[in-house]
């Protein structure tokens, strides 16, 4: 099952990313984060309670294997609808490998957060905004002729 290795691999970097990126900011305290295993064949969730400027907050997030648009989309939909769910403030937050430029702006007008593991992050929490750009360029996957 190597699929469900990456996949575990994955929510593992994303964690380790989403607590890396929370700590830059010295106005977001991590209070607890909680890795939920869905269903199979979902994406997995983590839960990110803080506190920012001593407000509550939750991150809830969705680590996404899958960029296309498309599906993009249609997490980004549900990532709506779970954090509808909680209360007080909820952001939603959509994790993956990689977020072409085209998925960042899905984020921004869904009004979601993004993280990706090449570096880029958006984040709005209230008085605390985050962003961060890698120089990084993406490459494509080869393609064979």
């Amino acid at each position: 099952m190597k699929t469900d290795q990456v996949a575990t691999e994955l929510e593992v970097r994303a964690t380790e990313a989403l607590k890396a990126l929370l700590e830059q900011v010295s106005a977001i305290k991590l209070k607890e984060m909680q890795r939920q295993s869905p269903p199979r064949g979902q994406a997995m969730e983590i839960l990110a309670h803080i506190d920012v400027f001593g407000h509550s907050h939750t991150l809830a997030c969705k680590v996404n294997l899958d960029t296309r648009p498309g599906k993009v989309r249609d997490s980004l939909r549900k990532l709506q609808d779970s954090a509808a769910h909680f209360a007080g403030k909820a952001t939603p937050v959509l994790i993956a490998p990689y977020l072409s430029p085209e998925a960042q702006a899905l984020c921004k007008e869904s009004q979601a957060g993004f993280l990706d593991l090449e570096g880029n992050a958006r984040l709005s929490l209230g008085e605390v905004f985050i962003g961060k750009r890698s120089l990084h360029q993406h490459s494509a996957a080869p393609t064979v002729a």
